[in-house]
Parts: structure tokens; sequence; C-alpha cells
């Protein structure tokens, strides 16, 4: 592929809340990987063409979208990205509930789930498409600011931050409030920026708690999902099939093989008696929590 330079709009989607002392054991860093892992994949299905994944950088999601010559083309793009960074949002939220409420691990990292937060940070420049050996990489001076940006002065921890071109660059489905702000970084100087509070986007609220056990048989077979695949899930990690990523909240995991080992053996040991006992605990959360609702209604 010849090198080519393409108009673009730059996005990193980026996942914090999880801090060290709260990770203190091996469980509670396995699983750690596996919940971020899950919300960055929650965010990926997410995306639809013309934005594209370029890769996942730790605990983020770093994305683009070319600009197309054509100016009807370039309408409808805009209208598309910003249905997307809020159905990130949505998205994002909807797994922090299902997976805080049907968590039957007690380790920090599962307890504390609904305290990871997502903020998305919004470029538009240019970038450089080339590749590296056998990989595409795509450079230059833009896609360094537009990381730049996750180390901002805004001083909540969910919100959408633009720059002014990426701002003029995006139609939300519906008006939103921004603040309009200054970032300044070495090399860049003084940067013009646009913020879209979204304080409690990553909180669900008392309506998708109702919607989730609307249907007994739906909320069973989400919390049936999430005790198989986070059961199942850890293997991988503790015999070294899949290798650990480096998340910014995150310990390493133990380097000690046998101690993978003998956690992976613990766990193969108990298989029966947890799954067993997880499908009953999550059929009983499923009837009860959609009894009280149908009886809120009712009242």
């Amino acid at each position: 592929m010849e090198p080519r330079t393409e108009r673009v709009v730059l996005i990193l989607a980026d996942i914090s809340g999880y801090t060290r002392f709260m990770l203190a054991s091996q469980q509670a860093l396995v699983h750690g990987q596996m919940v971020i892992t899950k919300l960055l994949e929650e965010i990926i299905n997410e995306v639809e063409i013309p934005l594209e994944v370029k890769e996942i950088e730790g605990d983020a999601v770093f994305l683009y979208a070319i600009k197309p010559d054509d100016e009807a083309e370039w309408e409808a793009t805009r209208r598309l990205i910003g249905r997307k960074l809020v159905s990130f949002f949505e998205a994002f939220s909807r797994a922090i509930l299902a997976a805080s409420e049907f968590t039957l691990c007690s380790c920090p990292s599962c307890q504390n789930v609904d305290q990871l937060k997502l903020k998305i940070v919004v470029h538009s420049g240019e970038a450089l498409f080339h590749k590296v050996g056998r990989f595409s990489d795509v450079s230059g001076v833009d896609v360094i600011l537009v990381h730049r940006l996750l180390k901002n002065s805004i001083p909540g921890d969910e919100y959408v931050l633009m720059t002014e071109s990426a701002y003029r660059d995006i139609e939300f489905p519906t008006d939103v409030e921004v603040t309009r702000g200054e970032e300044h970084y070495e090399g860049f100087g003084a940067i013009s920026t646009y913020t879209y509070l979204t304080e409690g986007a990553s909180a669900p609220g008392p309506q998708a708690v109702e919607g989730l056990y609307a249907d007994r048989g739906r909320a069973f077979g989400v919390g049936l999902r999430i005790l198989v695949k986070g059961f199942f899930g850890q293997f991988p990690i503790l015999l070294g099939l899949r290798p650990a990523r480096n998340f910014r909240d995150l310990d390493e995991l133990p380097i000690q093989p046998w101690a993978r080992a003998a956690m992976a053996l613990r766990a193969f040991v108990l298989a029966p008696v947890v799954l067993v006992a997880g499908a009953i605990v999550q059929a009983r959360r499923a009837l009860t929590r959609s009894a009280r609702s149908t009886r809120r209604r009712r009242a």
C-alpha cells in the first residue's frame, strides 16, 4: 500500500475507574482483565462503517472515519459519528448494568464494575496511512494530538471532549449543551475545545433496571451468559493462551506459571458446583426481581 494522506475524524474511547488498591488479589486482576475486555468489545460492537477500529490501546479503543469527498456522503458520515458517540455510552451502560446485576463473584473487580466510566476524545485533521512490514499504520501530528487530549483539565470522568475542528464536523442526533474551553500541550500550544458532559451516562437509571428484568427468560439468559463467560473466560488468561493486556488501572498478572496453573486447577475442580449453583442463583434473581417489578407496576 502506497502511503497516502487522508482527512479524518479521530476518536479515542477510554475506560477508567479501577484503582490499584482495589486489585490486590490475583483473582481480582484476572477478572479486571476480563471486565475491561468485555466493555471494550461492547463499544466495538457499536462501530459501523465508515467508522473503523484502528486498534485497542490498553483501556481505549482508537477509531477513525475518513472524510469522503462527496458532500451528501459526508453529511451522512457526520450524523453517523454523532449517533455512535451517543450509542457508545448506551452500550457501555447496558454492559455495566448486566455485569453489576448478575455478578456472583465477590472480588473487588466484579463488585466495583459500576465504578468504571467512559470518556471520549475526538479530533479532526489529517493522518498518514501506510504500511510497516505486514501491518497497516495511521500516524501524523493529528494522531499524536488526539492521544494527548486524554490528559486534560476536565474534572469529570464522563464526557466527550472535542477539538474545534471535530465539533464542527460532528452532528449529534439531538441538541447537546457544550462548554467551550482550552487545553495546552507542548508543541501544539493552545487548543480550543468543546466539552459535552455526559455525567451519569455510564450509570444505568431505574428504567434500565426495570427493562432488564421485564422479561424473566431474557434476564435469566443474560445472567447465565455472564456466569458461563465469566467462569470460562479466565482459563485462557490463566493458562497463557491469551496474553494479558496492559491496562492502565490494572497491575500486571502474576508471572509465575505455577500460580496461574494453581488458580486454573482450582477453578476446574469447582466448575460443576459453581456452574450449577450459579445457574440456580441467576434464575432466582431473574424471577424475584421481575416479580417485584410487576408488583410495583400494578401498585
